[in-house]
């Protein structure tokens, strides 16, 4: 519904001015936290407060809108912008990215810490989950957010017809770590830093423990993307401007400290375009 919304209120709105951007944001903390006492502080929260910062003679608005519809969006109409997405080829079709990206940890499978022995069954010889031997257990249910793009393995996981345990889909990384904690699911697929996010918003109550997932890449890139015209790729310029100044840079990634291990972190300070 909220998705819906957006898209009447883009629509109403009317042509995108060139001299402003509209910025969309989704329900996925630590990226953005729109409640409790870091509201306002999630990974984009701050970096979109550098960008409009560093560009104030543009016209920046905000808009929350499902990860679908930001790719709507930025496929049909200029001045759409996202921060911290995925790259891909079926994207560069109709969306332009900066040129520098952030690397952060990949996407793992996030378990109740308590609950370590029950998929000790499931690891590989380098301490990775197979989910091809995870698929065939009938009990372990898993969950995910609905339209999000996970890597390969995992969705072929997601999407297998010999998959016998059921999922749960999700319409926020909210709703599904909620599942989590409360035992609904036993386990859900998500980044390292939002493990790290959701360990520290339900404390001691669920410690949660994040495993690497055999075939999935341990490091993925996140980039600035808007839409291919020229509102779009002139922002995308202003950016990789901005983002060759190693100071800002440090500002960029700086958001990141709170959830990354420091050698992560600077893994990520260090990333060239």
């Amino acid at each position: 519904m909220r998705g819906i919304v957006a898209a009447l209120t883009i629509l109403m709105a009317g042509p995108v001015a060139a001299d402003m951007v509209t910025w969309l944001t989704s329900d996925l903390p630590p990226q953005y936290i729109a409640e409790g006492e870091l509201s306002g502080l999630g990974i984009k929260d701050q970096q979109l407060r550098l960008i409009t910062a560093q560009f104030p003679e543009i016209q920046h608005r905000t808009m929350r809108a499902s990860i679908s519809r930001l790719w709507y969006q930025i496929q049909h109409e200029d001045g759409m912008c996202g921060i911290g997405v995925f790259r891909t080829p079926e994207r560069e079709k109709f969306a332009a990215f900066t040129r520098r990206s952030v690397p952060v940890p990949g996407f793992r499978l996030i378990i109740r810490d308590e609950d370590r022995p029950l998929f000790v069954p499931f690891l590989d010889e380098h301490g990775e989950i197979d989910l091809t031997a995870l698929q065939q257990n009938r009990k372990l249910v898993g969950g995910y957010v609905a339209d999000r793009l996970y890597p390969p393995t995992m969705m072929a996981y997601i999407e297998s017809a010999e998959r016998r345990a059921r999922t749960e889909k999700s319409i926020d990384n909210q709703r599904l770590f909620q599942l989590l904690r409360s035992k609904r699911v036993d386990f859900v697929f998500g980044l390292g830093y939002e493990s790290a996010y959701y360990g520290w918003k339900f404390a001691a109550q669920t410690p949660l423990a994040g495993l690497p997932v055999k075939g999935a890449p341990h490091i993925v890139n996140g980039y600035t993307a808007c839409s291919n015209q020229p509102v779009g790729r002139a922002m995308i310029a202003r950016l990789d401007q901005m983002q060759s100044d190693e100071t800002i840079w440090r500002q960029w990634i700086e958001p990141l400290r709170r959830w990354l291990d420091p050698a992560d972190f600077d893994t990520a300070l260090a990333a060239q375009p």
